[in-house]
């Protein structure tokens, strides 16, 4: 009899363990991991409307945002509302748009990899304040970004965009389009 208590109370611990490691385990990844629901078409061809994705908030606690990057920030002037966008202008420097082309530090910047029509809005010079990153959307015909409510500081970056989940047929690790090494802006003329 002694026996049995024994196997029963050590299955007891180890089932009260296994619960403990799995809240644990749960709770953890939703302190580093958020899905997100891509609304509207700011970020066609990349990322569809309905899609839903993955953001990592751990991507920036070890490093910066690069150049490139697909993030969810907090809507300027509306922190309920997330967005998804891509990293265009880093902090110091300057972001300018003629004729549909981005002008960084008054080179253009080659983004034929992910943008498939530029539209033809220009917009004037602007400083990226330190701290801040110029963000846009991949449809600049369509989209709401910092041409309209400015560089968005670094504290409204929720996280960075690494894999679609849904739907089933687009499950994938969202491609990034900076390699190892920043390259380059490429004139355009």
């Amino acid at each position: 009899m002694d026996k049995l208590w024994s196997r029963g109370r050590l299955a007891g611990l180890e089932i009260i363990e296994t619960l403990l490691l799995a809240a644990f385990i749960f709770f953890a990844s939703r302190l580093f991991i958020q899905n997100f629901r891509v609304e509207g078409r700011s970020m066609h061809p990349g990322l569809q409307s309905d899609e839903l994705v993955l953001v990592s908030k751990f991507a920036y606690l070890t490093g910066s945002p690069r150049r490139g990057d697909v993030v969810v920030i907090s809507r300027p002037g509306n922190p309920e509302q997330d967005l998804v966008k891509r990293i265009i202008g880093m902090p110091g420097e300057t972001v300018e748009i003629i004729n549909g082309k981005i002008h960084l530090n008054g080179i253009g910047y080659d983004e034929s990899e992910y943008i498939q029509a530029i539209g033809s809005q220009s917009m004037a010079s602007v400083d990226i304040p330190d701290g801040n990153y110029f963000v846009l959307g991949d449809n600049r015909i369509e989209s709401e970004d910092s041409r309209r409510f400015g560089a968005v500081p670094s504290g409204a970056i929720v996280g960075k965009v690494w894999a679609v989940y849904w739907p089933l047929s687009e499950i994938s690790v969202f491609p990034t389009t900076v390699p190892e090494r920043e390259p380059l802006p490429i004139l355009i003329r």
